[in-house]
């Protein structure tokens, strides 16, 4: 009798035990992380400190209409309008993009190197943005809070509100940003990784324009996960896609060299280095 007391005591303890364990995985995995517990999180991901990359860019035109003045369901492709880059990064440092059309010819050239800033489009028929050109999940990629904020707050996302998002296909992430600003960033909530960048583009008769930066395709190269495949989409259409061609890491980059190229593209063009992102 007393034995089988004891054996009841101690299963009713290990049952209890079972649920309070289930009951705080529950918790923990509904109950959102606040911004310095995100920013932990994703620190402890990142592996990379110097790589250069290759990409090959596809440009679409969203809007184009058929003979029947009607968007077609695929969008067109502009072949005329694909470039390359090829970029060298070094993570809180240095970002330095070289986009080529597909015969080589340098279209743009981007330099950062810490407070040095270039911004310089080479080609009188093809012009560029900053914005065009950037890297985007490179510059979220960083493992510095700092880089990671200003890459936000390039796209306009200021707040750092982070909390559950429930898509409409039932998908879950974690969300960073205010919702009803329409500027926003999506996460892995496992992962961590980027899902999705949101903005709205305000044109001059006062409408606005979805854009939606799409991550997929995640591979992993020296420990470290990145998007292969991003894709921009305007209203839901898409209008560019970016894959990752090649990637290494390396040990350092040849910070002179382009040093000087960026310094002799300045003098032979009417550019200035600037100390902000405001170009």
């Amino acid at each position: 009798m007393k034995r089988g007391y004891l054996i009841l005591i101690r299963n009713s303890t290990i049952l209890l035990l079972v649920i309070l364990f289930n009951f705080s995985s529950t918790t923990a995995a509904f109950y959102p992380l606040d911004w310095d517990d995100l920013m932990f999180q994703m620190e402890k991901g990142m592996s990379w400190q110097v790589a250069r990359m290759e990409t090959v860019v596809q440009v679409f035109d969203p809007f184009i209409k058929n003979a029947d003045a009607e968007i077609p369901t695929r969008p067109i492709e502009l072949p005329a309008r694909s470039f390359k880059q090829l970029i060298h990064w070094q993570d809180g440092k240095v970002l330095v993009v070289e986009t080529q059309d597909d015969q080589g010819e340098l279209l743009h050239f981007y330099y950062e190197n810490e407070a040095d800033l270039l911004s310089l489009s080479l080609n009188d028929n093809r012009s560029f943005l900053t914005a065009d050109i950037l890297p985007r999940q490179l510059r979220f990629r960083s493992r510095y809070e700092e880089k990671r904020s200003r890459a936000l707050q390039e796209l306009g996302i200021v707040s750092k509100e982070v909390a559950y998002h429930i898509r409409d296909d039932n998908h879950v992430f974690l969300r960073i940003g205010n919702l009803e600003s329409g500027h926003y960033a999506l996460l892995n909530p496992k992962t961590y990784e980027l899902s999705s960048l949101h903005n709205k583009i305000w044109q001059e008769d006062g409408s606005s324009l979805d854009l939606t930066i799409v991550f997929k395709k995640y591979e992993t190269y020296r420990w470290q996960t990145y998007a292969k495949v991003t894709e921009y989409y305007l209203d839901k259409r898409l209008f560019k896609r970016m894959t990752v061609s090649k990637i290494r890491t390396l040990s350092r980059l040849p910070l002179k060299k382009l040093k000087k190229q960026a310094f002799n593209l300045r003098r032979s063009n009417t550019a200035t280095l600037q100390n902000d992102y405001a170009l």
